[in-house]
């Protein structure tokens, strides 16, 4: 099968600790070794002082097209002040640059089938630009659910924008989600059935066993990966710390992720003396290779999320052997069974989480065996083959129903 990606994050410099990005990296990889071939449609924002140029990579059966899509300068400055109007004209841009290249790349790649993500509603090109080819629509958490459950700002055209994406998701014939729960969510929010939905969880490359630490840092390393956010429950780990670090002083702790202007590490650094700023290291945004070397290097692996659609980080962790602790929120209980591979914390309760964190620090016989189970879990449950493998049989199904 010739098999298009579309979508708006792809591992780069902005977005190489993104969910979604990380997703379309390991399928495509996976799909290849199927013996597939994979063209990735990266259609994004442009960035910061960046050309605005389109770029055109190939890596063996793999071809990456990344458009950046801008606005006019003129709008900008008429706009200026309404960062909101701004982002919904961007979003819409990227619909309809979307939709006039694919009509291009669906015929010079002879396009079988396209993958893509209902988040900025790309997935709005099935409904109105007519490209007679199957689509198949992942759904992740929902631009809605984050507008309304775990962002602070408010915006009547981006709830718009969130509403069209729900729109979208109801009338799309292919959907695919990750987990039962997130399915049961979108029921019981928008009244999707989620019978709709065929449930392919994420996946991840095995990391070779050789490559798998089990030898015990001094100090004990505890890392985060994630955007530092409040639905990531970055506060409620930043507050669970100092508790943490007055009970068990051999720890250090790594947060890896974007921190925009320093919002979640400067009030920290702050309000905490030297005994506590000194074990906490936050070193942002890192390559992906020096994001599994720490997967690898860690003795805890945390994420308190105050909801995951799925939750990719756990296992990337757990394809490390790393006992991991998280909140029984979305999809995430369809990878953490608690006290056999990992453990919960009450989900925005950062006593509980200090406490869960205490517990496996001071316990390492059942750190152990935690993380000997969330290897096996992964092995079993969420290997980037098993998710090539189940992605084809859909997209074999898609086509022959199409």
């Amino acid at each position: 099968m010739n098999i298009g990606l579309l979508t708006p994050y792809y591992p780069d410099n902005e977005t190489k600790n993104s969910g979604i990005a990380n997703h379309v990296l390991t399928l495509s990889q996976e799909l290849v070794k199927q013996g597939q071939t994979v063209v990735i449609i990266h259609v994004r924002p442009k960035y910061n002082n960046e050309r605005n140029k389109d770029s055109k990579e190939v890596l063996g059966a793999i071809t990456i097209l990344t458009y950046h899509v801008s606005l006019a300068p003129f709008t900008i400055k008429l706009f200026k002040k309404r960062w909101g109007i701004l982002d919904f004209l961007l979003k819409i841009k990227m619909i309809f640059i979307s939709a006039i290249k694919l009509h291009i790349i669906k015929k010079s790649y002879h396009l079988d089938i396209i993958e893509t993500s209902s988040y900025f509603s790309l997935s709005l090109i099935y409904q109105y630009f007519s490209l007679k080819i199957p689509i198949v629509v992942r759904v992740s958490t929902t631009y809605l659910q984050m507008l309304n459950d775990h962002y602070h700002f408010k915006s009547r055209l981006l709830q718009f924008f969130g509403r069209l994406e729900i729109l979208t998701i109801k009338r799309s014939k292919n959907l695919i989600t990750h987990a039962h729960n997130h399915a049961l969510e979108l029921e019981n929010i928008y009244g999707i059935s989620s019978k709709r939905f065929s449930i392919i969880p994420h996946g991840v490359a095995l990391p070779e066993k050789d490559k798998l630490s089990h030898l015990e840092n001094s100090p004990l390393i505890i890392l985060y990966v994630g955007r530092l956010e409040f639905r990531k429950g970055a506060d409620l780990l930043l507050k669970a710390i100092p508790l943490v670090i007055q009970k068990c002083q051999d720890v250090i702790f790594e947060i890896i992720g974007k921190d925009p202007m320093n919002e979640y590490e400067n009030p920290f650094r702050t309000i905490n003396d030297d005994t506590v700023n000194r074990k906490v290291y936050f070193k942002g945004m890192l390559e992906n290779d020096a994001v599994q070397k720490s997967y690898a290097e860690c003795d805890i692996f945390v994420a308190p999320s105050r909801y995951e659609s799925f939750g990719l980080i756990y296992i990337e962790a757990m394809s490390y052997g790393k006992a991991v602790i998280g909140c029984n929120v979305g999809g995430v209980p369809e990878i953490i069974q608690h006290e056999f591979n990992g453990l919960f914390a009450e989900t925005q309760d950062y006593i509980s989480l200090s406490d869960t964190l205490i517990k496996l620090i001071e316990n390492k016989e059942f750190r152990y065996k935690l993380g000997k189970n969330a290897r096996k879990t992964v092995e079993d449950r969420f290997s980037g083959e098993t998710l090539a493998i189940n992605s084809m049989k859909y997209y074999e199904a898609a086509i022959l129903n199409y």
